[in-house]
């Protein structure tokens, strides 16, 4: 099995987890196990149609395939919307058994990008702590930015399982917002690190060079702009959800 190979069985591996995950969370919240699997399939669907479609956008029409999932976070909560008008499911609901969907898909299927070898940090020179900590995890001057990604998903999945326990399932769509709020801004950092084209640059960083071995530099890349898009609907929906609770408490 080629890496290619590898890193598709990787993601596919992570999608059906979380599927499966899903469909059992699904009744903590009142949704037949049916429902939440239908549910749950159909997000994926959407969210891989719009990756394809706003990469074919973003490369001016030329390229069309599945480039970074971070694309399609920022309308999650309409593609959530859709879902529970399709299957007839209060919307608060389908939002708080979706917040787990995503963190533990992305934090699962990221691990395979160390088949392909992709989403790497920087390269660190000997000497400096960057190169200390990647040859410790790794054993080479790359910083594993996949590990890192996943795992700050799957503890930020932890989290959200925790806070629903705990809240007896009876949040009201704010699950959904800590996701955003919280991933986007954690993918936001992340990508300072990761050695990748940066659109704004800041300034350049110190012993480190990027994959043609030329100075690296601190900046802001494609996909962090991405991420903050993902954090501002986190706080967009914050706001309309005080806004609603505001006129029901008024009723």
């Amino acid at each position: 099995m080629n890496s290619e190979m590898l890193y598709e069985v990787g993601q596919i591996l992570g999608m059906i987890l979380s599927i499966a995950f899903t469909t059992f969370w699904a009744g903590r919240y009142g949704i037949g196990k049916l429902k939440g699997f239908l549910i749950s399939v159909v997000s994926e669907i959407l969210g891989y149609v719009a990756i394809f479609v706003l990469t074919w956008v973003e490369s001016g029409f030329k390229v069309f395939g599945a480039q970074n999932a971070v694309r399609a976070y920022p309308f999650l909560v309409l593609f959530v919307l859709l879902e529970s008008k399709l299957f007839r499911v209060d919307f608060y609901k389908c939002l708080e058994f979706q917040a787990v969907a995503v963190p533990l898909s992305y934090g699962l299927g990221h691990f395979a990008c160390l088949a392909r070898m992709c989403c790497f940090g920087f390269h660190y020179q000997e000497g400096t702590a960057g190169y200390a900590v990647a040859h410790a995890l790794t054993g080479t001057d790359q910083l594993p930015m996949q590990i890192f990604e996943s795992v700050s998903s799957l503890l930020l999945f932890a989290l959200i399982i925790i806070l629903a326990v705990r809240t007896r399932y009876q949040t009201k769509g704010i699950l959904f917002v800590l996701f955003q709020v919280l991933f986007g801004g954690g993918r936001f950092l992340w990508e300072f690190l990761r050695d990748n084209d940066k659109l704004i640059v800041l300034g350049p960083m110190k012993g480190a060079m990027n994959s043609l071995r030329e100075q690296a530099v601190w900046g802001i890349s494609n996909l962090a702009f991405w991420a903050l898009a993902i954090f501002a609907a986190g706080v967009i929906l914050a706001i309309c959800l005080k806004n609603v609770a505001k006129k029901e408490a008024v009723k």
